[in-house]
């Protein structure tokens, strides 16, 4: 549809301006103020207006000003002066009659260039005030800028607080073991200058003594310190099953990564530790920190047991994430290896940054929301992974129950759906993979909220058992 009003935004209907009115065009070509572009950004994506495309954002500073718009706009407002407002200057009619007709012309040349003057300060005001406004999105991004400045300023101070203990241990540790070995050359001294059977039995036993204390000291050196050659290289699997304190703190540090190699490069996932439990996040593109421990994503995965497979959605709306949703899977079925492959994103797909769509029957008993369109957002993508999801399903009318609602095969099927109520009518739900087993209240919160689509799945993943 022509717009008849280029002038201004199509969102909000102000006239574009300097500042926060600013006309910007996103990548689908549509073009709207500043003010509206950034009031639309949620979680890192903005949805256009007008053609629902959707667009990677966090300000709207990162979109290009429409010069073209500004400079109509400006002619519109030059035109709507010149036709409205400025009168032309009348000729001079002074009240006292005793002026010349030469001093007459000298005071309307006068009058005249005044109003060139004032036209031109207009000019220059008006690109003023467009200055302003470019440096006002260049204060924006610089702010920015600083920000992750200090976020990165407060990781490098928890950082060097870990080297920091991390130092003090093995200047603890280097210290007993010097006296361990000067109490050995001691022990290996005396035994070289024993005369007597009643020496011999008293320094065997002292060696005794001192040789377990060193034998103790080796063998937590063994366990707290990694081998000094690979320190840089990576952990094992293993290593993350014993969690010792070596471990722990890379981990709690961000500094162990499951990484996967393939033909489009490198992608890795962070190993992450809460409240005691082991949580493996999907596979991302994107930059592996400096001395970074990594493991491949098939070692990590391949410990999962069909029987304890958990895996966890983290659901956000506003602004900020609200909880963590647990979910049990039902072993050995193809659904719920679908699921782990998504929250995994061993297959390149994954449900992160993906929303919740509809609620169904809501405030009535059986109320249930779905959500787990990785392909276009909007309820009509979400092509299964597996070439065959048929299998042996539960049946199940509780809250709680995560199940398929379209059936196996269909191009929609790696959607998911969350019953939030019980059933009262008798019906159950076919094709259940899986149940909820903490973190209900959050989806039930979600349901309530005002818009289901401003819920949008923050991260996701899968437990590590230890």
């Amino acid at each position: 549809m022509m717009d008849n009003k280029p002038e201004e935004c199509s969102v909000c209907f102000n006239d574009y301006a300097e500042n926060r009115l600013r006309p910007r065009t996103l990548p689908c070509g549509h073009t709207f103020c500043s003010q509206c572009i950034d009031n639309a950004i949620k979680n890192g994506q903005l949805t256009c207006p007008s053609c629902r495309a959707e667009h990677a954002a966090t300000a709207s500073t990162q979109f290009p000003i429409n010069y073209a718009v500004e400079a109509l706009v400006r002619k519109l407002k030059n035109i709507q002066l010149t036709t409205e407002e400025v009168v032309p200057a009348k000729p001079y009619e002074g009240s006292a009659k005793g002026i010349s007709k030469t001093l007459r012309s000298m005071v309307q040349e006068q009058m005249s260039s005044i109003s060139r003057l004032i036209t031109s300060c207009e000019e220059v005001l008006s690109q003023l005030g467009e200055y302003r406004g470019q440096l006002g999105d260049w204060k924006t991004h610089h702010l920015q800028l600083q920000d992750r400045l200090y976020a990165l300023v407060e990781q490098n101070k928890s950082a060097m607080k870990l080297l920091e203990l991390e130092d003090t241990s093995v200047v603890d540790m280097t210290t007993q073991g010097e006296e361990g070995k000067t109490q050995l050359q001691a022990m290996l001294g005396s035994l070289n200058t024993v005369n007597t059977a009643q020496e011999v039995f008293m320094t065997i036993n002292e060696v005794d003594q001192c040789n377990m204390e060193v034998e103790n000291w080796l063998r937590k050196c063994q366990e707290l310190f990694p081998d000094v050659k690979t320190v840089h290289t990576s952990v094992k699997v293993e290593d993350l099953h014993r969690m010792r304190e070596p471990v722990k703190r890379l981990v709690e540090a961000g500094r162990v990564l499951a990484v996967q190699e393939d033909q489009d490069g490198r992608r890795s996932a962070r190993i992450t530790l809460q409240d005691g439990q082991l949580y493996l996040h999907p596979l991302l593109r994107q930059p592996t920190p400096t001395h970074a421990h990594t493991l491949q994503e098939s070692e990590v995965v391949g410990v999962l047991e069909p029987s304890c497979t958990l895996a966890f959605l983290d659901l956000g709306w506003a602004g900020s994430t609200r909880g963590r949703v647990t979910i049990r899977l039902t072993p050995d079925t193809p659904l719920a290896r679908q699921f782990v492959l998504l929250c995994t994103g061993q297959r390149g797909h994954t449900y992160r940054n993906t929303k919740l769509l509809e609620v169904w029957d809501q405030g009535q008993p059986g109320e249930w929301v779905e959500g787990g369109d990785y392909e276009s957002n909007d309820g009509e993508g979400g092509a299964p992974l597996l070439p065959d999801l048929q299998g042996q399903y539960r049946e199940s009318g509780q809250a709680g129950a995560v199940w398929a609602r379209w059936r196996p095969g269909d191009p929609r099927s790696a959607q998911f759906t969350i019953t939030t109520r019980d059933r009262q009518d008798g019906y159950l739900w076919s094709h259940v993979f899986g149940d909820v087993v903490s973190g209900l209240d959050v989806v039930r919160a979600a349901v309530n909220h005002s818009d289901i689509r401003e819920v949008t799945v923050v991260d996701c993943g899968v437990v590590l058992p230890l």
